[in-house]
């Protein structure tokens, strides 16, 4: 199309076509984007300038905080502070430097500085639950019983899923002897999968049977013990307690049941002794040997029983019958009560006084009788409690021999030698 363009401003005077004033408008509007361009570049060299160095920085402070990672891992103290130190000074951001800080403290034995890094944490609800991981994990190293279970419980708050967790503050509670807060974690954990099966029965089934000691000849007291035996029919201590408040209540036949059920399970002398306290006339020696007799019938291979009826039948003068199952006892589970019962045996009858001495000899040389020893730390119980008397550990008890007994002990030793 084409066309004349005509401009005049101050004196001047141009004529030209409508192409050539369009080419003139494009480049002057060229020349004008890129007049921009090259002046924002040059603006933006400070910004560029101060986010070159903040992004090196960061670099560094991130190297810093890997570093100091690594050292808290290899146990170099020294080093895991400097790189706290580091990073928190290149970085600026507490919730990444605060715990590298506090595990550098508590390698370097500073506890209170880690306290503080640690109780800082709680501050923000990103890092609460690792400061109260730390504070628990520097309340367990001090013994503080109180701060143990407090900090235990408010992660656990937090964190209903950590299975460690919940397993900690399970033996926590236990150990303080609130019976019934260790049920309900031990409830919560089993679903949580912090617990198989049979571990949960076996902790449910003493904390009910605590519950039924405490509760006494109560009514409660009875239906606690009863949910102790079911919770796990073959925990002889269990049984045994169920079976004596059923006698107290004169339920002889569901006591006899209960120990047979668990007999058959496991054949523990707690359980024999048991079984003679159901006996009505207990001063009549040959109604206790029929009473041991019905016993031995339910696990006719327990040394146990072999050894219960042997003992009774001793004392009631039958000579024949102790010999027979005092050796069947001696025979299938070699011990120094039975060769010392046999030994009795042979006085009684007074026929071979040598035998005596013999009988003696290998009792001396026998392995001694089980006891009650604790897994954690190897000292022996007279008898079979929820806690041990001397290191507070939850179940920890166990039926052993002697020898056995002592090797927990020797390996604690060993390893805080170490």
């Amino acid at each position: 199309r084409p066309g004349s363009v005509s401009v005049s401003w101050l004196g001047w005077q141009i004529d030209t076509s409508v192409p050539v004033v369009l080419l003139v408008l494009l480049t002057l509007l060229i020349l004008l984007g890129v007049t921009m361009r090259v002046a924002r570049w040059f603006a933006a060299i400070p910004r560029r300038w101060r986010e070159g160095r903040a992004e090196k920085q960061r670099r560094t402070g991130y190297m810093a905080l890997i570093d100091g990672l690594s050292a808290v891992a290899a146990g170099d103290g020294a080093k895991a502070r400097r790189n706290a130190e580091r990073a928190d000074s290149l970085l600026r951001d507490p919730p990444l430097t605060m715990l590298l800080s506090a595990q550098a403290a508590q390698l370097a034995g500073d506890a209170s500085s880690a306290k503080r890094h640690f109780t800082q944490m709680l501050d923000r609800k990103e890092t609460a639950f690792l400061g109260l991981r730390g504070l628990l994990t520097q309340a367990l190293k001090e013994g503080d019983r109180a701060a143990e279970l407090d900090y235990a419980r408010r992660a656990h708050a937090i964190n209903p899923q950590a299975e460690w967790l919940t397993a900690t503050l399970f033996d926590l509670e236990a150990r303080e002897g609130q019976w019934g807060a260790a049920e309900a974690t031990l409830a919560a954990g089993q679903k949580a999968g912090a617990f198989s099966g049979g571990e949960a029965r076996r902790k449910k089934a003493v904390l009910l049977l605590e519950r039924a000691r405490a509760a006494g000849e109560s009514s409660d007291g009875l239906k606690l013990a009863y949910q102790a035996f079911q919770a796990d029919p073959g925990f002889p201590a269990a049984a045994a307690h169920y079976a004596r408040a059923l006698m107290a209540r004169g339920k002889a036949k569901k006591a006899t049941a209960a120990l047979i059920d668990c007999w058959r399970v496991d054949t523990h002398p707690d359980l024999a002794q048991a079984w003679m306290e159901l006996l009505p006339d207990a001063g009549d020696p040959l109604a206790r040997v029929r009473h041991a007799e019905k016993l031995l019938a339910c696990r006719p291979d327990a040394a146990a029983g072999h050894l219960l009826l042997g003992e009774v039948a001793l004392d009631a003068s039958l000579w024949g019958q102790a010999r027979t199952h005092l050796t069947a006892a001696a025979e299938t589970k070699p011990s120094a009560r039975a060769y010392r019962l046999l030994a009795r045996l042979e006085e009684a009858e007074g026929t071979d006084p040598l035998a005596i001495r013999d009988w003696l000899a290998k009792a001396a040389e026998a392995p001694g009788e089980p006891v009650w020893s604790c897994r954690q730390c190897g000292t022996a119980a007279p008898s079979w409690s929820a806690l041990c008397p001397a290191c507070g550990g939850f179940d920890s008890l166990a039926w052993v021999d002697p020898a056995a007994s002592r090797l927990p002990a020797v390996m604690t030793n060993e390893a805080t030698a170490e």
